[in-house]
């Protein structure tokens, strides 16, 4: 059975290359509902406001998120939450992405100060930005390397480049940059992922298992490029690969039945059909009418005793 699920990297470019990725207002579902408040303000290394943070709050006891929006000062606010331990993460365009351990206190809070660095300088990508989005990539990519060439520093650039190599659909050279861009933020889950797409594509499965390694996982909001990837190993017969992958998609999203049965069904490769059967039989119980029951039952009846 071949899975047929992929989100390319000239897709994911195609948003990720100029555009921020979309920001909700704070939406606190009923498991992370309290009494307390986080507040909070994001400022650059010399100490200037960082405008419209997207903050997301993770609470690994409830094994769920919220994202906040933060305002055009830098200032950010989440209310009604619980109390206790989080994983913070703060990401804004043209900065590099802040995760630290935050600790919300009942009521209201002191203030805590998150320091972002500056990783890109947007007039400075002007004429490349506008290169990309008319299409021109060549161009865009030759200017986005002459601001590189004058300001190393903004390592950020690289994944511009690396972006313009994949809307060409050249995944190599792609690639290459991914990986220059990964040397100033390597705990990048963005480019860690299309890293790791980039890999598989290109064949080169330990690679991608390599930058899968050093994602977190608490801190997803969207399985969906993940479960792809572990299809992917699948079908390209590296099951041993998958199952981490998805040890770790269960561990963030317990109650998605697909993960159960792509976890069984990789242990079925393997001729692990005992180490499969729970997965299998937890799949039925999630999804007793999902798309898959029909293959699950005739596999439990017929190939595992």
């Amino acid at each position: 059975m071949t899975f047929n699920f992929r989100i390319g990297l000239a897709g994911l470019a195609a948003l990720l290359l100029v555009l921020p990725a979309p920001v909700r207002g704070q939406e606190v579902p009923e498991n992370l509902k309290g009494n307390g408040t986080l507040r909070g303000k994001v400022v650059d290394e010399n100490g200037k406001n960082v405008p419209k943070p997207k903050i997301t709050l993770v609470n690994p006891a409830a094994n769920a998120s919220l994202t906040v929006e933060g305002k055009g000062n830098g200032d950010f606010e989440a209310k009604n939450i619980k109390s206790g331990a989080w994983k913070m993460v703060v990401e804004t365009p043209n900065y590099v992405t802040v995760r630290q351990d935050v600790n919300v206190a009942e009521g209201k809070s002191d203030k805590i100060s998150v320091v972002s660095k500056n990783d890109a300088s947007p007039e400075l990508l002007e004429k490349a930005t506008a290169l990309a989005q008319a299409g021109d990539l060549a161009g865009a990519r030759t200017e986005y390397l002459q601001v590189l060439e004058a300001h190393p520093e903004l390592t950020s650039i690289n994944r511009y480049v690396a972006f313009t190599y994949g809307r060409e659909g050249n995944t190599a050279e792609a690639l290459k940059y991914l990986d220059a861009a990964l040397v100033g933020t390597p705990d990048d889950t963005a480019m860690l992922q299309l890293a790791a797409d980039s890999a598989i594509k290109l064949g080169q499965f330990p690679k991608a298992s390599g930058y899968l390694q050093k994602v977190d996982y608490t801190t997803l909001t969207d399985s969906a490029p993940f479960v792809n990837m572990a299809i992917q190993f699948i079908n390209g017969k590296r099951q041993a690969d998958a199952i981490p992958l998805l040890d770790k998609l269960i561990g963030r999203w317990p109650d998605t039945a697909d993960l159960y049965f792509f976890r069984g069904y990789a242990n079925m490769g393997l001729q692990k059909q005992q180490e499969a059967k729970p997965d299998l039989e937890k799949y039925l119980q999630l999804a007793p009418e999902g798309s898959h029951a029909a293959d699950v039952k005739k596999i439990l009846q017929e190939n595992i005793k």
